[in-house]
């Protein structure tokens, strides 16, 4: 009898809460859609403060599809070492300066 009572006062809650709908625009399972962010300006990118957004994989994408003197392999290669790289090693050195 003992055994009925504990399990009951187990089940008893899951069986309330169900598998019903909620309000809330979530759903479980269901991939969320991001809104893509607009290309970035050379300018706009210069200006960022954020390390590492700024030097994120997805915003070079973005300022990259943001100049079409940049679609090119070849362009995009240099424009990481000649802009890119410099830009990274002023903002954030690896030994601090004296």
């Amino acid at each position: 009898m003992l055994r009925i009572v504990c399990l009951s006062l187990i089940l008893f809650p899951v069986v309330l809460t169900g598998c019903g709908s909620s309000d809330s625009d979530i759903e479980i399972g269901k991939p969320s859609v991001l809104a893509e962010q607009p290309p970035l300006t050379l300018e706009e990118w210069k200006a960022m403060t954020d390390l590492v957004e700024k030097y994120d994989g997805a915003t070079l994408e973005r300022l990259r599809a943001g100049n079409p003197d940049l679609k090119s392999d070849e362009a995009w290669a240099k424009f990481e070492k000649e802009i890119v790289g410099p830009s990274l090693v002023k903002d954030k050195p690896i030994r601090p300066q004296s």
